[in-house]
C-alpha cells in the first residue's frame, strides 16, 4: 500500500517538475523575441533540451524499476542546483521555489520507492524459493 502511494507521488512530482520547467521556460522569455511563433518554437526546443535527461527515465519509471528510480535521484540533484540558480535570479523567485519543492519531492520519493521496491522484490523472491 505504501509502495503504491510513494510510486504515485514520485510520478506526480516527476511530472510536476517537467511542468514547472515548461512554465518557467515560457513565463521568463528573453526580451529579444519579437514574434510569438519564434518564442514558442525556440521555447519548445529549449525546454526539450533542458528536460531530455529527465525524459530518458520515463520507460524505467513506467516499469516500476527501482534502478531507474535510484538513477533519477542522482540526476534530479542537477535540477535542484539549477533551481537554486533560478531562485537567485531577479524576477524568477517563484519558479525557483516551485522547482526546489518539486525536485526535493522527487528526490525523497525516489529514495523511498527504491528502498521499498527492493524490499518487496526480495520478499517475493524468498516466497518463491
Amino acid at each position: 500500500m505504501k509502495l503504491t502511494r510513494v510510486y504515485q507521488l514520485m510520478l506526480a512530482s516527476y511530472l510536476g517538475t517537467l511542468l514547472v520547467l515548461l512554465a518557467y521556460t515560457f513565463r521568463s522569455p528573453p526580451q529579444t523575441f519579437d514574434s510569438t511563433a519564434v518564442l514558442y518554437a525556440t521555447g519548445t526546443l529549449y525546454w526539450s533540451l533542458r528536460s531530455l535527461p529527465l525524459l530518458l527515465f520515463i520507460p524505467g519509471l513506467l516499469k516500476k524499476s527501482h534502478k531507474a528510480a535510484s538513477w533519477l535521484a542522482y540526476v534530479i540533484m542537477l535540477y535542484f542546483v539549477f533551481a537554486i540558480t533560478v531562485l537567485f535570479t531577479q524576477g524568477t523567485e517563484l519558479w525557483g521555489w516551485l522547482l526546489i519543492a518539486m525536485t526535493l519531492t522527487v528526490f525523497v520519493t525516489t529514495l523511498l520507492f527504491t528502498r521499498w521496491q527492493k524490499a518487496a522484490l526480495r520478499l517475493q523472491a524468498e516466497q518463491n524459493s
